[in-house]
């Protein structure tokens, strides 16, 4: 099943802004501001997009499995 990496940095960022808000509320006991929650997760979001962008331009080529087509025979001439 291949999802889009858009749709998948969506999932993490509104797991990672529902854990925030929990430990914000249950743990924490204080109020952050939105402002700062919504920041911190437009930054997990790119941070996903980032980290998928490099490992694809690091990751090795993958092989076709053609074997190039070259001439070893004699020539005709």
């Amino acid at each position: 099943m291949e999802m889009s990496i858009f749709i998948t940095a969506l999932c993490v960022s509104i797991i990672y802004l529902l854990m925030k808000f929990l430990e914000m509320r249950v743990i924490e006991k204080a109020n952050k501001p939105l402002k700062l929650l919504a920041r911190d997760t437009l930054l997990v979001y790119l941070s996903v997009l980032t980290g998928h962008f490099i490992l694809i331009q690091l990751s090795p080529m993958t092989n076709t499995g053609t074997v190039p087509q070259v001439f070893t025979a004699e020539p005709d001439f």
